[in-house]
Formats: structure tokens, sequence, C-alpha cells
């Protein structure tokens, strides 16, 4: 993943942040915030980064849960 923090790839870290993300009618991403921490802040700080950095992917004014794993292979 792009947005995978190198220090957590050096450290080892994985985890899954579960973000809260809300839509205006038209797409835009109102708000984004953390439903459910990875327990690593390095990790919730990439997933907020990573939504916001990637804001369309909704239609429609909505709220949805959107979960990003952190796994190393």
């Amino acid at each position: 993943m792009h947005f995978y923090p190198p220090e957590a790839v050096a450290r080892g870290i994985e985890g899954e942040t579960i973000l809260i993300l809300r839509y205006a009618a038209d797409g835009r991403l109102l708000d984004a915030r953390i439903a459910r921490s990875s327990g690593h802040a390095i990790l919730d700080q990439a997933a907020l980064r990573a939504v916001r950095a990637t804001p369309r992917i909704a239609d429609g004014p909505r709220e949805v849960l959107f979960p990003v794993t952190f796994a190393l292979h």
C-alpha cells in the first residue's frame, strides 16, 4: 500500500483502522473520523491520509464505515 508508513513497515506493525466517512450529495468527502483504532496511531493517521487523498468514493449524501487494513506479506 502506498500509504503504509515506512516506519510501521520497518517495525512490523500491522492492524486495521475503521473510519467513518461522511459524504455530501455531490460526492465530496465532508468528514473522516476514526470509528475504531488499529491500536497504533501511526496506522490510524495513515488511514486518514489515504482516504483524504482519494475523496470521491461515494455518490450522494451518505455516511459509511470504511475499513483500512495494513498487512505485511
